[in-house]
């Protein structure tokens, strides 16, 4: 089966282990926007480590995207805050 790149968000959150999604509320204007994924419930701490775990699908995903992926990352905290009603991922 070809990944679509609807399915892009859902093979990030697998690949992570957080909810992600394309974003929404995206402000101004610039190269990628359309590429814009949110990922939630990251904390700083962690984030450089979740995107290492992309590293070896970087290439397939930014091909069926369209170009790179820009990942926004929102700590926990801002998560509650901002985005209530997000679904909190899976103790592991």
């Amino acid at each position: 089966m070809s990944l679509a790149r609807e399915d892009v968000p859902a093979k990030i959150s697998r690949l992570l282990g957080h909810p992600a999604r394309w974003a929404t509320q995206v402000v101004g204007d610039y190269e990628g926007r359309e590429r814009t994924l949110d990922v939630f419930f990251a904390d700083a701490a962690e984030q450089l480590a979740l995107l290492r775990l992309l590293r070896p699908e970087r290439v397939e995903l930014e091909r069926v995207a369209g170009g790179p992926i820009i990942v926004i990352f929102h700590t926990r905290a801002e998560t509650k805050r901002l985005y209530p009603k997000m679904a909190q991922p899976e103790a592991t």
